[in-house]
């Protein structure tokens, strides 16, 4: 499996708070906000285990974990990590996902604390499925406390009618965000 490490937004973040700093010396009240450019994190190369034939609809949970730069942030700096878009691409196994009826994928920091659901799906019906499902995301949730340790746990829940056969998938996750420091 392979992932792709997302973009460090701490040169940024310095950046920001130094215009900061610069502004408290001349004796200025400065408030600085800056966008940190998107980042798509993939873990690819998914395995999803078959699931014996109910004859009906079955459900699965399926866990990994991303290891990342822990984010240590000056306690001044008001920021933010959103979670734009989630996507599940099939890549091996099946055809499409049609067969998924209700998708979630939440997060949290080391597997501990609590999860924090970052997106959802549920096919409207007639709607056609290929081998990609984007999920709605939540308003979109911000996830800076994940980004604070240095490994991130997605848990994806999964129900429908599930194939009997192991199937691979990639999970994508966009995510933004914003720093702010005010002096």
């Amino acid at each position: 499996m392979s992932s792709t490490k997302p973009t460090s937004i701490l040169p940024v973040l310095f950046a920001t708070l130094a215009l900061g700093m610069a502004g408290a010396v001349t004796g200025c009240t400065v408030s600085v906000e800056a966008d940190v450019p998107d980042v798509q994190i993939t873990q690819r190369g998914l395995t999803f285990e078959g699931v014996p034939a109910t004859g009906g609809d079955a459900s699965m949970t399926k866990s990994y974990s991303q290891q990342h730069s822990k984010l240590d942030l000056p306690s001044q700096l008001d920021t933010e990590v959103k979670t734009l878009a989630v996507t599940l691409t099939a890549t091996g196994g099946v055809s499409d996902l049609s067969f998924i009826h209700f998708l979630s994928v939440s997060m949290s920091a080391d597997g501990d604390g609590d999860p924090v659901v970052i997106g959802s799906y549920e096919p409207t019906t007639g709607a056609t499925v290929g081998n990609q499902i984007s999920l709605t995301t939540l308003n979109p949730v911000n996830v800076l406390d994940a980004w604070k340790t240095d490994t991130a746990t997605f848990t994806l829940q999964i129900a429908g009618a599930l194939p009997t056969s192991d199937w691979t998938g990639d999970v994508s996750v966009d995510l933004s965000g914003t720093a702010k420091y005010t002096y």
